[in-house]
């Protein structure tokens, strides 16, 4: 997969201005809302192929009023007949929303046991925990049918979905299952931020102390990290200075940040990198960089410059560490900054700067980048073989979901209150034209703007829309700017993400399923577990390394690389 395209993104938004970072309305829309077209579509629109009464373009999309059923997950402690997104859809579109909404606890297994009945509803909208994976398409929408192509629709009645398939092609090759359709509507999500994880923080204050530079390499960080532990910069007399701090969840582990930054690329739970030639694919976790990347952060660990609690405790233990008072903490690891400074306290927030990655001995030097960003993850939104207007259903999600002015009311209420347009010639973060700003609300009201959300579903959280929404500050390191602190910070080190990685997420065949999903589980036990023990001294990196290795062939890692190329045509 190429170099997500953020970056391109971002320097047309600049270039462009409004003209390209506008909020993807269509052509026919008038009225400030996108997907608002004129109040009565013309008998013209009228789309013989769909059912009667339905629209191909314009509003309302049908004449007469139809009702969906629609099961979202989650939304129990919300009155869907008042809230005033579905309310709006239904005026606009003729089109009654009747939500079937599900407690979050048991969500997946009702989805799962519904679809299984045969009894489910015209659409389904879902969040990450029911989301629709590529495997959940080969079983439900490939094998049964249950889920309905939408490929002809889009051709024939995709407006916004053609336009975020036209600013990235991509997303269409990665929505395509092997039978050559489209089975629902992804969340085409591009977090600038999100695209350089994990990431390492260093106290900026402490550094000046000591009259640091800021490390290039890993013997600098070694030398920085000495400082910070046996010099006192936090002034005290006391040596209870830690060097770096990290954590078992999220991207907050300092094996792996310390692993992908200097010595080999490497995705936690997926394990798989190309190889150097570009083409091959490598299980990280055996190959000879991946051994001598133990053996520096084995050093590290062996002089007390990493902490050990990083082994064993969670993301919130490790943010208590950071802020405890006096501060102890040089450097953390983390998806960004708030997970470990407290994001009330500005002061704070400045004393921690992004450590630029730094170069392993062989010149190794890349940012890591394993969340899944700009990657279809799976899909938040499908129509069911039971839906009498799937035409209809299509152009609700298209128009209503994929709309960046629909996506502020969705996500943030109404304009005026929750969120509202910039003045124009308001300049982004970069220096392009700003669109949206969200306001700051009270308790109050943002209890009263949550009754008129639906968080759920699909939705273009593409790079230019998220850029869109951040207006320049002259303080970063304010509370309210902090998305404007942690973009400026990911373009610190965004020359340092790979240009190609491997997708994640695949369509693996029915047939392999099973098999890949067992490897994998089974290897992401073992490898966690033995990368750990190499670290703490448990197992030996020069002796035992020939025993992990006849280990790891007993996880049958050919198998899992094998299944991987044939789904993926390497």
């Amino acid at each position: 997969m190429k170099k997500r395209v953020m970056a391109l993104l971002l320097s047309a938004c600049m270039v462009l201005g409004m003209a390209g970072c506008s909020s993807g309305k269509a052509e026919t829309t008038s009225d400030g809302g996108g997907g608002k077209a004129s109040d009565a579509a013309s008998e013209a629109a009228a789309d013989a192929s769909g059912p009667e009464g339905f629209n191909a373009t314009g509003m309302p999309i049908m004449n007469e009023k139809i009702t969906l059923k629609v099961w979202i997950e989650g939304g129990a402690d919300i009155d869907w007949e008042q809230n005033r997104f579905v309310k709006e859809i239904e005026e606009k579109s003729n089109i009654k929303m009747e939500i079937i909404s599900t407690p979050l606890s048991d969500a997946l297994q009702k989805r799962n046991l519904m679809l299984a009945s045969g009894d489910y509803p015209d659409l389904i909208l879902t969040d990450w925990p029911t989301v629709f994976t590529k495997s959940d398409v080969m079983q439900y929408g490939v094998k049964e049918g249950v889920l309905l192509p939408i490929t002809d629709y889009i051709d024939k009645y995709g407006n916004n979905m053609k336009r975020i398939f036209d600013e990235n092609p991509h997303y269409k090759e990665s929505c395509i299952a092997p039978d050559g359709e489209i089975y629902g509507f992804a969340r085409f999500s591009e977090c600038y931020h999100c695209s350089a994880y994990p990431k390492i923080y260093l106290r900026q204050d402490w550094m000046d102390a000591l009259g640091l530079d800021m490390p290039e390499n890993t013997e600098e960080l070694r030398e920085v990290l000495r400082a910070f532990v046996n010099d006192d910069p936090n002034g005290n007399g006391k040596k209870d200075e830690i060097g770096m701090i990290g954590a078992t969840t999220w991207n907050t582990m300092v094996e792996y940040a310390l692993m992908g930054m200097s010595f080999q690329t490497v995705k936690p739970d997926f394990w798989l990198s190309l190889g150097a030639d570009g083409k091959s694919v490598e299980f990280s976790p055996s190959t000879d960089a991946y051994r001598e990347g133990l053996r520096y952060i084995k050093s590290l660990y062996d002089e007390g410059l990493i902490d050990g609690t990083s082994f064993t405790q969670k993301e919130d233990q490790m943010a208590q560490t950071v802020r405890t008072e006096p501060h102890v903490v040089g450097m953390y690891v983390c998806d960004h900054a708030g997970m470990g400074y407290d994001n009330n306290d500005p002061v704070e927030a400045e004393n921690y700067q992004i450590l630029i990655p730094v170069a392993g001995p062989d010149g190794f030097r890349r940012q890591g980048q394993n969340a899944n960003e700009g990657e279809i993850q799976g899909f938040h939104a499908v129509i069911t073989d039971a839906c009498k207007y799937p035409e209809a259903a299509f152009r609700l999600i298209d128009e209503f979901f994929y709309d960046d002015d629909y996506n502020m009311e969705r996500m943030h209420g109404e304009r005026g209150i929750g969120w509202d347009y910039v003045p124009e010639g308001t300049k982004n973060v970069f220096g392009g034209e700003a669109r949206y700003v969200v306001n700051s609300v009270s308790e109050d009201q943002s209890a009263e703007i949550k009754k008129d959300l639906m968080g759920v579903g699909p939705q273009a959280d593409l790079a230019s829309f998220r850029l869109s929404m951040l207006p320049e500050a002259e303080d970063i390191y304010q509370p309210g700017n902090y998305e404007q602190r942690i973009t400026l910070d990911t373009q610190k080190v965004e020359q340092y993400i790979p240009e190609e990685r491997l997708d994640y997420m695949v369509y693996i065949p029915l047939d392999m399923a099973d098999d890949y999903a067992e490897i994998q589980t089974n290897l992401n036990n073992f490898v966690r577990m033995a990368t750990v023990q190499f670290i703490t001294g448990d197992r030996d990196i020069e002796s035992g390394w020939d025993q992990y290795l006849s280990e790891l062939d007993s996880y049958r890692v050919d198998r899992y690389i094998e299944i991987y190329k044939a789904a993926t045509g390497r």
